[in-house]
């Protein structure tokens, strides 16, 4: 397993608020919402924000509580410097954590040549990932 650590540094790279997979959903602003207010709030409070409802790093957290994502919008992990820093491509985590959850090895890539095996990632990505 692939371990990504929910912190603030990670937070603040993360692309998933700009990821047009939850451009459009209502739950995601609503998440949005409840985070502004939580970070508003005065600290003796005690309120906390449970991380499986933070709408972004979900490649640590796992999967959204949300069910009004666009799967069929491509996601834009590469672009990520969470994804970058920490290799997942090349260690064969899936992209679309939202969906399926948080950062794990999905597959063995045993190929040497690059050329060869950015094709193979990417016919992984389509197929692993082709919205139903």
């Amino acid at each position: 397993m692939i371990e990504i650590d929910f912190n603030p540094e990670n937070m603040e790279k993360c692309l998933c608020a700009e990821c047009p997979v939850q451009a459009k959903s209502s739950c995601v602003k609503d998440q949005w919402k409840e985070m502004e207010e939580a970070s508003s709030a005065d600290i003796d409070s005690g309120f906390v924000v449970d991380p499986e409802k933070v709408p972004k790093l979900y490649c640590a957290t796992g999967k959204t509580i949300c069910g009004d994502l666009y799967f069929h919008e491509e996601c834009q992990c590469k672009d990520c410097d969470v994804w970058k820093e920490n290799d997942l491509e090349a260690r064969g985590a899936p992209a679309y954590f939202c969906k399926n959850g948080e950062a794990s090895e999905c597959c063995e890539i045993d190929v040497e040549e690059d050329e060869s095996r950015e094709a193979k990632l990417r016919e992984l990505r389509r197929t692993y990932y082709t919205p139903v």
